[in-house]
């Protein structure tokens, strides 16, 4: 089966058109819109579905397969490849995502072009940071399985945020049916590779994040083939030209604020691993995390909504329709946090059967954690519109704000309750943190007054 040349992609300027039809009414649902918008999130959950499947496939066949201190070491590595991943997201994509759609809407290919160069300096730095922690990890303690584990996730780690990264260019271009390429395509390597690795005894967390990392090479060429961003060139900016210094400098004008939320996000979801870690053993991590499965689909359901939304609530900032992303931020949160709710809810009835589907009753005295867990979806879809509007109209120090407020409840928590109960303490601890995350976001969305906000809006910001 042959790919579809570059010529017969479409351009770049269909976005910029979808944008402007948007921006001729200030009616929020008509019955065009309700149907083109059911189309592209059908195909959003289908593409976060399948990248959902291939982390859950991968996790749980793991936690079936290996010893809990050895399924601890990849929990702890995956802990630090989801920092990692943060940093990624808040320098590239979230920027791509917002300053893409509303700054760039007429210069779209040289300007994803560009982000590419901003990715390949920044993944690079940071695989060589990761590499370097593995080898102070096996000096220290040659034994122990952390070592390998953390260097089979740095090793992989451009290759794995590369997909990421094609996958969101699909999303800027409002194009998301082209992302499920590359992630169904990652999902079917993945798969036969962990059954190729099983059969002949040579399952190791080094081996399966390699295995991971190739895959995501793989679906990133196939999903860049169709989408055809032009070359990789990374040289210095000509005058006329949108190159790869330009695009950081306007990321970081975006992203510094989002990289200290990035930084306490992770303290506060991650932290709990970390402790359990060093008060029980790796084995307890390794159990919190085949716990958080279940959850973790859920979140990225929740993640999916969040995509689509961001870049058509940016649309909309762009021309300056303040009123629709209000509507559009409490319709979305109000969808997503009910979803969340009744999700957690089928879980605390079926937490036993849904382990032993998994597991075989491996973590059958843990089953009980799921639904504690599955609250944070929950949370997260609750906040999702109104987190997605204060972001789309560049204001991220909103987030960085309420990060500030969740973290040191988390730490707090996660100290204190991880001493008095355990495993439930971690469970506990995480929940408290994307609840107070979600309180702080609500009220900020509330008080931020509608004038100023739209006189920003019609300003067009600033660096």
């Amino acid at each position: 089966m042959s790919w579809v040349t570059a010529a017969r992609v479409p351009e770049f300027q269909e976005t910029a058109e979808g944008a402007e039809s948007c921006r001729g009414s200030g009616e929020v649902l008509t019955v065009s819109r309700l149907r083109a918008l059911g189309v592209k999130s059908a195909w959003c959950l289908v593409d976060q579905g399948l990248t959902a499947l291939s982390g859950f496939c991968t996790t749980f066949l793991l936690a079936r397969w290996l010893a809990p201190e050895i399924y601890g070491a990849y929990a702890i590595a995956f802990a630090g490849y989801l920092f990692v991943s943060g940093l990624h997201n808040v320098v590239v994509l979230e920027p791509m995502s917002v300053l893409g759609p509303s700054r760039h809407a007429d210069r779209l290919r040289e300007y994803l072009r560009a982000q590419v160069g901003v990715h390949g300096v920044l993944v690079g730095i940071c695989s060589a940071g990761v590499v370097i922690v593995a080898l102070v990890v096996w000096l220290i303690a040659p034994a122990s399985p952390l070592a390998g584990a953390i260097a089979g996730s740095g090793l992989a780690l451009p290759f794995l945020l590369f997909l990421f990264l094609a996958r969101r260019i699909c999303y800027v271009r409002q194009l998301p049916r082209l992302a499920t390429l590359g992630s169904g395509c990652c999902l079917a390597l993945t798969a036969s590779g962990l059954y190729g690795l099983r059969q002949f005894d040579r399952v190791t967390p080094f081996r399966v994040f390699l295995l991971a990392g190739m895959a995501s090479l793989v679906g990133s060429a196939v999903v860049l083939r169709k989408t055809w961003v032009g070359g990789f060139d990374m040289g210095s900016v000509a005058e006329d030209r949108f190159g790869w210094t330009a695009a950081l400098r306007e990321n970081w004008w975006y992203g510094r604020w989002l990289l200290g939320s990035t930084i306490l996000y992770s303290v506060s979801g991650q932290v709990q691993m970390f402790l359990a870690a060093g008060i029980l053993g790796l084995g307890a991590a390794g159990i919190l995390r085949a716990m958080m499965l279940p959850a973790s689909v859920m979140t990225q359901v929740v993640i999916a909504a969040g995509l689509l939304v961001l870049p058509g609530l940016s649309y909309d900032f762009g021309g300056g329709l303040v009123g629709r992303i209000q509507q559009k931020a409490v319709i979305v949160s109000g969808l997503l946090g009910a979803a969340g709710v009744c999700f957690a809810v089928s879980l605390w009835m079926v937490a036993g059967r849904v382990e032993h589907l998994l597991f075989g009753g491996k973590f059958a005295e843990y089953a009980w954690l799921m639904p504690i867990l599955a609250l944070i979806p929950a949370a997260n879809g609750l906040t999702m519109g109104f987190s997605a509007a204060l972001r789309a109209t560049q204001r991220p120090q909103f987030d960085l704000l309420a990060n500030a407020i969740a973290a040191p409840i988390a730490i707090v928590s996660a100290v204190g309750f991880l001493r008095w109960w355990g495993l439930a303490g971690a469970a506990a601890s995480m929940v408290a943190g994307f609840v107070a995350y979600m309180g702080a976001n609500i009220w900020m969305f509330r008080a931020e007054p509608r004038g100023p906000l739209k006189g920003h809006a019609l300003s067009g910001g600033g660096a």
